[in-house]
């Protein structure tokens, strides 16, 4: 981000130099009139002309030329300041699932999967420090993005999931959570207090080779949390399961009865999963002054020449 600066504001007291300026030409105009009236010339009408028009422009350039460089004399600088974070952060794995419900519209005119696809989103750019991965799931899973800080990544990989709505398709709950369970583990250098898997489905798990106690009883020995989020109705998702993952892994179950209900969902847990993160600024600056002074220098120039060649007024 660029930065402004005065390094030396003092200078602005040599503002008061065109002022002054100012002052005394609208005292010497309006005020201390000079000159006689001649008989038969002081009574003509006066009005507006180019030359006049062109006088007071030249006097503006002046003023301004004048104001330009003592300006300058502030020493106005710019940089770029940088932000530098310092945190452990946390290591989160989303497990979303992509079977063929999802694809049903209960939010407005968003489909289930669209509507977490933008809620998605939306918490992965309020992280900071962290990093984040993706693995989705339906009859088997499939890691869509590793954990990673490159969130522009994530981001597309997630833009890219779809879903066919004529296929239908089964839900290995058990099975995608072990798979995002496993890609944390495989992260050796944080530790196991900050990683966290954020499992959303809108189903009830019916096949794969792993059972979603199985799965559970993993994270709980290797102190994983697993947040669970189910959409839909208690006839459509096995609610006692998640809140029973959650709770035995110490962390929290949420129910959206609409993909619409998400964000606030997303917005807690992104609460309750915040580190403690130090940033340093740092900015570099260059001085700017000499681009004031030279521009006053050139417009002032320009001023008295026009003023002195071509629009010199004898009152």
């Amino acid at each position: 981000m660029n930065v402004y600066r005065l390094d030396n504001p003092l200078g602005l007291l040599f503002l008061l130099i065109p002022l002054l300026c100012i002052i005394i030409l609208i005292a010497e105009r309006f005020i201390f009139k000079k000159g006689v009236n001649i008989t038969g010339v002081s009574n003509f009408k006066k009005g507006f002309s180019l030359k006049i028009g062109g006088y007071y422009i030249t006097i503006f350039l002046i003023i301004l030329g004048l104001i330009l460089m003592a300006f300058s004399l502030s020493k106005p600088q710019s940089g770029i300041k940088r932000e530098k974070i310092i945190s452990e952060g946390i290591d989160i794995m989303i497990c979303l699932d992509v079977s063929g419900s999802m694809t049903i519209r209960d939010f407005f005119t968003k489909s289930r999967i669209e509507g977490a696809k933008e809620i998605l989103q939306k918490f992965i750019d309020k992280r900071k420090g962290d990093r984040i991965g993706l693995v989705t799931f339906a009859e088997n899973s499939m890691l869509r993005c590793p954990a990673t800080v490159n969130f522009d990544l994530l981001k597309k990989s997630i833009q890219r999931i779809e879903i066919d709505p004529n296929k239908q398709s089964s839900t290995s709950l058990g099975v995608g959570l072990a798979s995002a369970i496993n890609r944390l583990l495989k992260i050796k250098e944080t530790k196991k207090e900050s990683k966290i898997v954020i499992l959303v489905t809108d189903g009830k798990n019916n096949s794969g080779e792993i059972t979603p106690e199985a799965a559970m009883n993993i994270a709980v020995e290797t102190g994983i949390k697993v947040y669970t989020v189910g959409i839909g109705d208690r006839e459509e998702v096995d609610l006692d399961l998640l809140r029973e993952i959650a709770t035995k892994t110490n962390a929290k179950f949420f129910h959206a009865k609409t993909s619409g209900e998400l964000e606030p969902i997303f917005e807690e847990i992104d609460k309750l999963e915040k580190v403690k993160i130090e940033t340093v600024e740092f900015t570099r600056y260059k001085d700017i002054g000499y681009k004031y002074a030279f521009s006053g220098i050139i417009i002032m120039l320009a001023g008295l020449i026009m003023n002195s060649l071509f629009f010199k007024r004898l009152a």
